[in-house]
């Protein structure tokens, strides 16, 4: 483990990196000026602008998991999404996670990249940023380049633990084996302020390279990106320190607050030639999404080749469980794991049909005519054969998201009606018979049912009533009828324009200064929902957030809520402590004559029609109830074993003595 003892970092490190830059260069002769061999001397090597570069791709990959892992984990953590609780996708730690059941002798699972590995991607660009100065045969731009990466990536592995860990120990240089490596935890002021650095030096090199940009590669845009997010961030904790939130010097900050606002705002100022892209859905539906105006830092994939980020995987339907159209179906032959719930739903507008204000789905008057009625428990009801009606007129970002009853999926060729109704009227017939109706496993989606946790198979349907959607995009289908479950290779953001003008949003208001309305209307207007006309504009600042970047990279909204309830001294954040919500819809199905495939609605006139209903709930099983209520969970404990092999280490606050199970 890291920092345990005086390891020699460089063999296991630099020597990993640096065969694998050789490795790719090294199987043709001359083009590089390298023979063909699968040694290079290591002076040699940094001489070389090509190996160099190699070097500094590796980084790249190092940090391309935590897109991924952080999406559909955070996500699930937020009130944006409900996971299901099967073994195979409890690796998102929907449980866990919510009851804080770590395991005190081993560092906590939910951590997606260990301790070890965070250190030594660390050491690794250290190792590069010093051999790249001393090296004399680089040119001075190449240089200049390679080192703005350099910086940057440690930037972003920093700001990446003290997300999960609020404090850690920081390293300023590569250590070897004569260095003293019990180091003790930095105070998380000087950690913000430490990245906050490295990002500006990163900027002043890339202003130095002077280079074109090449799509996919870090530059001067994307640092001064990442520094507005992460400055909202140090301002938020400079606020938690002021209301003495988490009780530990290591927490306390001397800067004020509005020092990282004007950062923000001077950062996310400085982005310029950008521009939102019209239409919202083509982000993550079009293969040439990277290539947009609005994009900043998109990570590519080819086809076939998603597996580090695969939203199909996670949120996709599954074989016969699955409704298409009304007399078809397509085996769609993939899994699900992460459902958007109603809560996220709810905060799509819809317009009204009659006056044309954009308002809560259940206040238009397309929806009064449906007996929609909302109780006193807060929960929405209604019926009618046009009950379909509450998913038109969204918000245009809401068809780009989410996966609704009666929503398309696939290309021209064939559309499938996307169906989530359970049939209600053979309830007391056995589960396999109910198999022939629903378009959906019932076994699991019956009211009865989802009030446990649904297990094996059953767990890839929603149990919210909807599904993701951002990214699950297909090709084409097969011959015999089912799909192609090939993802296209649209990319994913690690930033865009959108989170700029949200950050500089965020940082005007935080400042007192008014040009925050027009950014934020921005985001409406290209959601086609017009101009705020309210007055709670930080309600609607956090709501145009919410919905702007659901499911996306790096999972904004968990760690949003966490930055938002810090600065206001919360040891309570109520969006994070409460059960998760969903739909129920009930309708007459009629039987499919095509073993394994499920039926189809009825329609009136069919024997034993009914109107169709629904109403949204609450999940009441223990794995929905979402649990927030004290300081400490903002940030993950330190395991008994590293505290007992780290002395050094201090545990953080709240998590002391504690047994690790809430």
């Amino acid at each position: 483990m890291i920092m345990k003892t005086k390891m020699n970092f460089y063999k296991n490190i630099l020597g990993g990196l640096f065969i694998s830059a050789v490795a790719g260069m090294t199987t043709a002769c001359d083009p590089l000026g390298v023979e063909p061999t699968t040694t290079v001397d290591e002076e040699r090597f940094w001489e070389n602008p090509q190996l160099a570069r190699a070097y500094v791709n590796n980084f790249y990959m190092l940090f391309s998991e935590y897109g991924s892992g952080e999406t559909f984990q955070s996500e699930q953590w937020s009130d944006n999404c409900q996971g299901n609780n099967e073994g195979d996708w409890d690796k998102y730690r929907q449980g866990e996670f919510n009851y804080r059941e770590y395991d005190s002798f081993e560092l906590p699972s939910v951590i997606s990249t260990s301790w070890n590995s965070y250190y030594s991607n660390i050491r690794s660009i250290y190792v590069g940023i010093n051999r790249i100065n001393a090296a004399s045969g680089l040119d001075e731009k190449v240089k200049n380049q390679l080192l703005g990466e350099c910086h940057f990536f440690l930037a972003f592995a920093y700001f990446d633990m003290i997300k999960l860990r609020g404090v850690v120990p920081y390293v300023d240089k590569a250590l070897n084996v004569t260095d003293e490596t019990f180091l003790p935890l930095e105070k998380r002021e000087v950690i913000f302020d430490n990245i906050l650095g490295n990002l500006d030096k990163s900027i002043e090199f890339f202003e130095a390279a002077d280079v074109p940009h090449t799509i996919g590669m870090v530059n001067k845009d994307v640092a001064n990106g990442y520094k507005s997010r992460i400055a909202l961030y140090a301002a938020c904790a400079a606020e938690a320190s002021a209301k003495n939130l988490h009780n530990s010097d290591l927490y306390k900050f001397e800067k004020n607050a509005k020092h990282y606002y004007e950062l923000a705002y001077n950062a996310a100022d400085e982005v310029k030639g950008y521009s939102l892209e019209p239409n919202y859905a083509y982000l993550f539906t079009s293969p040439e999404a990277h290539t947009s105006k609005e994009s900043i830092w998109a990570v590519m994939f080819k086809e076939g080749q998603r597996s580090g980020f695969n939203p199909t995987a996670i949120n996709g339907p599954d074989g016969m469980y699955y409704g298409c159209d009304d007399k078809f179906s397509a085996n769609w032959d993939f899994r699900s794991g992460l459902f958007p719930t109603q809560d996220l739903v709810d905060a799509y507008l819809m317009q009204d049909e009659n006056d044309k204000i954009w308002k809560n789905w259940w206040e238009t008057s397309q929806m009064q005519a449906l007996n929609v009625t909302k109780g006193a428990d807060g929960e929405i009801t209604g019926s009618g054969e046009g009950y379909r009606k509450m998913f038109e007129n969204r918000d245009s970002r809401f068809y780009a998201t989410v996966t609704y009853d009666g929503a398309l999926m696939g290309e021209n060729e064939k559309m499938h009606i996307i169906q989530t109704w359970i049939d209600d009227s053979d309830k007391d017939k056995e589960i396999v018979t109910s198999l022939k109706y629903s378009a959906l496993h019932a076994g699991m989606r019956t009211m009865d049912n989802i009030k446990g946790v649904p297990v094996n198979r059953a767990s890839a349907q929603t149990i919210t009533s909807y599904y993701s959607r951002k990214y699950s995009q297909f090709n084409k289908y097969n011959t015999n009828g089912t799909i192609n479950t090939t993802q296209k290779t649209t990319c994913y953001f690690n930033i865009r324009y959108a989170e700029i003008l949200l950050n500089k949003a965020e940082a005007a208001y935080k400042l007192g200064k008014t040009d925050y309305k027009g950014l934020i209307n921005q985001i409406r207007t290209r959601a086609g929902i017009g101009e705020y006309k309210g007055s709670d504009w930080w309600t609607e600042y956090k709501t145009q957030r919410r919905l702007e970047f659901a499911f996306e990279c790096p999972g904004h909204r968990y760690w949003d809520l966490l930055r938002w309830g810090e600065s206001e001294g919360k040891s309570t954040i109520d969006e994070l402590n409460k059960p998760s919500r969903g739909l129920w819809i009930s309708r007459k199905g009629i039987a499919s004559e095509k073993v394994g495939e499920n039926g189809y609605p009825a329609q009136p006139g069919d024997e034993g029609y009914f109107t169709p209903t629904f109403k949204t709930f609450v999940m009441t099983a223990d794995v929905y109830n979402r649990v927030f209520n004290h300081a400490r969970y903002y940030f993950m404990p330190y395991s008994n074993t590293l505290i007992h092999d780290y002395p050094q280490i201090k545990q953080n606050p709240g998590w002391d003595g504690y047994n690790y199970k809430n």
